[in-house]
This record gives C-alpha cells, structure tokens and sequence, in this order.
C-alpha cells in the first residue's frame, strides 16, 4: 500500500503527514459510503492541527463529524460500533512524540483492505464532485463517557495495591477513573501530558519507572499502558516485567480451567516466545500463528472461532468483550481473574521457561535491498543450523529507516552468536 501501513497511516507531521495528505484523507472517508464520522486523538502536540485538517476535508464531502478530543483508541472503535459510524483516531500509539497518524474504523471494525485501497484511490485521484450540502460539525467530549459506562461493567473489586502508568498519553484521564473504583489502594505515574512526553521513558515501551514505583510503593501489581491504550503490559510485585504472551498465557489457562476456551486454541503472533508455545502446548493448547498486527490477530479469532488471541507487544483480544485491543479492559479482566482464583501472577508463570531472545533495532540506508531473497536464504540456513528450534524474524519499519530484527534461540550464547552474524551480513546488503 502507499499510505496504509501494519496499522494505519503514520508519518511526522508537516512532513510525510502534510496538511494536503490529512485533507485529502477526509475526504476520502465518503468512499466508506457513512455520513457520519468520530474523530479522537491521543495528547500529541499535533493532535488538533492534523484532526481539524481531517475535519474539513470530510465536511467538504457532505460528512456529518463529532470532534471527541482525547481518547484511548479502544473507545473511539467502541463509539464507532455504537453510533454506526466512522472513526478517526488520530495517533501515533507507541511511537515518540514527533509522529502522529492515523487509524480508521468503520461502525468498530478496522478496514478491510478494499476499503483502503478504495480510500488510497480516491486521495490520488480525486472525485471531481458538484457542490453538496457541507457537513455538521459539532464538539462531543461528553461521548467519551459512553466509553466509561461501558468499562464500568466490568469492574472487579480488590484489596491489592496497584500502580498503573498512562504514558502520558490517551489513558491519562479513563484509567485512574476506573481504577480509583477497583482498588483503593491506587499508585498512578505518568498521566501529566503536555504534548511533548507521550511514551517519554514511560507507559509499555519502557517499563522501568513503573517496575521502581511497583517496587518502592510495595505494590501488588503494576500495568502500563501505550500511549493511545490499546495495548497493555504488567509487571509482578517484584518489579520483572509480564508481556502480553505471558498474560495471554494466564487467560488462556484460566478459560481451559473453567472450558470456556474455545476449541483450546489461542492466537498468537510471530513475535511469541517458543517458551509461550511449549508451555501452551503442555496444556493442551493449541497456537494459530499469525504475522505481526493486531488486524490479523483480530482475523485469526474470526478465522478459527477463538476466545483470545494477541501479540507479545500487549494487544491483547477478547472478542466477547471488545473487538479491538484494549489495555484497561484487559488489566481489568486480569484483576478479576487473580480474585476470582485467589493467586498472584508469580503462581501462574512460575513453571515457564522463556527462550531467550533479542530485539534490535538496525539503521540501514536501502531497506529494499537488505530485505531481499539473499537475507531470506542467510535466515534458511540459520535455522538448519538450529534444527529449527529458534525464531528469526526480521521486518523494515513502516516509518522510520531502519528494520527490526529479532532473534529467539535456546540459550543467549546461541542469540547472540546468530544476532551478530545477521548484523554482519546485513551490512553486507546494505548498498
């Protein structure tokens, strides 16, 4: 795709996000064939520049649109299934501060890829339409309450201590809220955006401050969320991070326990630690492995009539209560489940052996060439040596110039052998 990337549009505003692009994407939601549309943001500096150049470009086509300002993206997709309407999140998730993009929705499911082809169609060559009636505009904070009422149902009382993390960034105001009626015993870091500190050495991506706030606070447990709240990660009372595999694991085995897991199978992406899947499959469960992208895990649920599905990142999908990831519901839901079964996150995960592994980001000058048939042969052979009891993966990023390469094998010895001798070789490509 051109504009679409794994998860929306992303770019750095004034840049590969112009005002032009932004117009022109609003005006192409009339190809979604809805007259109405929900606009949301996360807490980034260009939240407001980029939604009102979306604003009027989908007013110029006739679209009716309510301005919602900030929200976690898991609750614009849930106003977008309620009012039967387009949702723009506009949001960069976990990217730093100088990034936005944007996400769409229609009436609460991600687009399918016609309709983003569609869209992409329409911004290159536009309709030349005759003069129509202008949308309404009209400014709707109070729908986020909406999104509150329905997280009230799920509220779970209990008397551990808890600290949560917002990342400065959508869940600043939602997450304290809620969980200032769970527990009363409630640590909150990170939930003072001031545009610029969104995912700033905080929230899911950088889970050390909450890990030491755990810590010093004697805390129960901790969760952080991203920085538009659709993904979630715990660390136990001990301060040692719990990613989302870990966590899926947990629901997973709880859902078998009570047979509740449908067709004892869980959806996994890519990226998940062969330890996850040992231990999984020591319970009988089965793993439907999907690439990387909450749109394919939300496809694999679909696909194979599943209870769960997520990716080690921490979007986490329980189909029965959201169709989307959602970080609150999910810390909300585990909660529960730790009550309901009077254990803590160390009785669950004290029996998993992970595989060591490592994540690297590496800048290259031509992502063309590095991801060619030559890198794919190099990766072959690797594996072979390995017996195939390892996972290489490797995949260009979307927005910036660099690729992600990971490695997962049996011992760190072996990780960083492999990692080191792909680096090499990639250097090698990279002309």
């Amino acid at each position: 795709m051109k504009y679409f990337g794994t998860d929306g549009i992303r770019g750095i505003p004034n840049q590969k996000l112009s005002l032009e692009l932004i117009q022109s994407i609003g005006k192409a939601l009339v190809t979604l064939n809805n007259s109405n549309v929900i606009v949301g943001t996360d807490t980034r500096e260009s939240k407001d520049m980029l939604a009102y150049a979306l604003i009027a470009g989908a007013l110029s086509q006739g679209l009716n649109v309510e301005y919602v300002e900030v929200i976690p993206t898991p609750g614009l997709i849930y106003l977008s299934k309620l009012k039967k309407a387009i949702g723009v999140m506009i949001t960069a998730s976990h990217n730093p501060y100088v990034y936005n993009g944007i996400k769409i929705i229609n009436e609460g499911n991600k687009l399918s890829k016609e309709e983003e082809e569609r869209i992409e169609l329409f911004i290159d060559h536009p309709s030349v339409l005759s003069f129509k009636k202008i949308g309404i505009y009209s400014s709707s904070k109070s729908l986020l309450k909406e999104y509150h009422k329905k997280l009230f149902q799920y509220i779970f009382p209990t008397n551990m201590k808890i600290a949560i993390d917002c990342a400065n960034g959508a869940t600043y105001k939602t997450a304290p809220l809620i969980f200032n009626l769970i527990t009363n015993s409630l640590v909150v870091i990170h939930h003072h955006p001031n545009g610029c500190n969104i995912n700033e050495n905080c929230g899911s991506t950088h889970l050390e401050s909450l890990s030491k706030t755990v810590v010093e606070e004697k805390c129960d447990l901790g969760f952080a969320f991203d920085g538009d709240g659709d993904r979630i990660l715990c660390v136990d009372k001990n301060g040692i991070p719990v990613d989302g595999d870990l966590l899926i694991y947990i629901f997973s085995c709880y859902l078998k326990d009570r047979g509740l897991l449908k067709n004892n199978k869980v959806a996994l992406s890519i990226m998940s630690n062969l330890g996850i899947i040992q231990a999984l499959r020591k319970k009988d469960i089965e793993v439907v492995e999907t690439p990387v992208g909450d749109k394919y895990i939300v496809q694999a649920i679909k696909n194979n009539n599943l209870s769960i599905g997520g990716e080690n990142s921490g979007h986490i999908v329980f189909p029965e209560f959201t169709a989307t990831g959602d970080g609150i519901l999910i810390a909300m839901k585990l909660v529960q489940v730790l009550e309901e079964t009077h254990t803590t996150l160390e009785d669950w995960l004290k029996d998993i052996v992970l595989y060591p592994d490592v994540l690297e980001n590496v800048v290259v000058q031509n992502k063309k060439n590095v991801m060619g048939i030559p890198l794919q042969k190099e990766i072959e052979t690797i594996k072979e040596e390995l017996h195939y009891d390892c996972k290489i993966i490797v995949r260009p990023s979307g927005t910036e110039d660099f690729i992600r390469l990971s490695v997962m094998a049996k011992t760190k010895e072996l990780v960083e052998k492999y990692k080191n001798k792909l680096l090499s070789f990639i250097q090698t490509l990279d002309v």
